[in-house]
């Protein structure tokens, strides 16, 4: 059976074409970083580069395909997130993500897989630093 993203040939040569018709600095790839905070795990790097051996391997946590950049502020119905006027059910979580004392950006926030009456599903947010703790729509799963 071939690959499920083509051999490594198949997409050097759409890499080459790509960077040939948009331009090389147009052509970006995300490569992992060492940060806990979904926002700066990711840095966009030339797709023409190769990998370096340093590079850290990508955790193998469900992550959404589209990050939001800001997070939407969510409303509340109850003590339930809301998107787009419906309750989302919390699916899963949380999972709690926190930046280092050191940092001077605090993020301190849970994490949850929530769903909507039609089932699409959506990567939210609780921050917990705050006095009244808000909600936050930070992905969308494909």
């Amino acid at each position: 059976f071939p690959e499920p993203g083509g051999t490594a040939e198949d997409q050097a040569r759409l890499l080459d074409l790509l960077s040939a018709r948009l331009g090389r600095e147009r052509v970006r790839r995300a490569r992992p970083q060492a940060d806990h905070r979904p926002e700066a795990a990711n840095a966009w790097g030339d797709a023409l580069q190769a990998p370096t051996g340093a590079e850290p391997l990508p955790a193998l946590l469900d992550r959404p395909f589209w990050l939001l950049d800001p997070p939407q502020p969510l409303r509340l119905a109850g003590d339930r997130p809301q998107y787009r006027g419906q309750a989302l059910r919390l699916m899963r979580g949380p999972e709690r993500i926190e930046s280092g004392w050191w940092d001077p950006q605090l993020t301190v926030r849970d994490y949850f897989v929530a769903e909507d009456e039609a089932a699409a599903r959506y990567w939210i947010y609780r921050e917990r630093d705050a006095e009244h703790a808000r909600w936050f729509l930070h992905g969308l799963y494909a």
